[in-house]
């Protein structure tokens, strides 16, 4: 089983409101993901959510998935991503990490991550014109190690830098991939389909 982490506890400090609510198309961000992760075949999520966990809840159906609240997000993303490890089954495949600022990623390239996980790889992520981007699968052999490259803001990217060769690069046509939100104008700016994460 490779298990979804979706972490959506960031502040949204420049985004001015919850990311995990911020509307895209009819729905709120998470639910886009959540709705995506469902699509590519994967149950079962954990979600990481922050100090506005019970708005989110009230906004988004968080039925089918583990929900972990992080009291301290202003810690960086790296506490988010720490608890959804805590959380994650040991006798899982690995661990995919999705980012709620990123709901613009196809459900096809969430398949063609977890298939490469599901073939033996360590490390995967889609590429999408030579840049790397979410969701990135972690092998459970490697979790403890990732846990203790944590810190900041930084979550799994210098680990990944330093294991460069167990990465397994899944090139997509999806620039849903490496699209991040982080500024109004920056949702204002996606240029793809509205809801590129149903899109085949």
């Amino acid at each position: 089983m490779i298990q979804p982490i979706v972490l959506a506890a960031g502040l949204g400090s420049r985004m001015g409101v919850n990311k995990a609510l911020l509307p895209v198309g009819d729905l709120p961000a998470l639910a886009v993901v959540l709705r995506t992760i469902e699509a590519a075949g994967l149950t079962s999520p954990i979600i990481v959510l922050g100090h506005n966990a019970e708005a989110v809840r009230n906004a988004v159906n968080l039925k089918h998935g583990c929900v972990i609240v992080n009291p301290h997000p202003e810690k960086g993303m790296s506490h988010s991503l720490g608890m959804g490890l805590d959380a994650s089954p040991a006798d899982a495949t690995g661990v995919l990490v999705f980012h709620v600022d990123m709901p613009f990623v196809a459900s096809a390239t969430v398949r063609a991550v977890a298939n490469e996980a599901r073939r033996g790889a360590i490390l995967a992520a889609p590429v999408h014109e030579e840049t790397r981007g979410f969701p990135v699968f972690f092998a459970q052999a490697v979790i403890a190690s990732l846990k203790a490259s944590l810190q900041g803001d930084i979550g799994g990217r210098t680990f990944i830098r330093s294991h460069d060769r167990d990465l397994t690069c899944v090139t997509v046509n999806d620039p849903g991939c490496v699209f991040d939100i982080d500024t109004p104008s920056d949702l204002g700016a996606w240029k793809g389909e509205p809801l590129c994460a149903t899109k085949e």
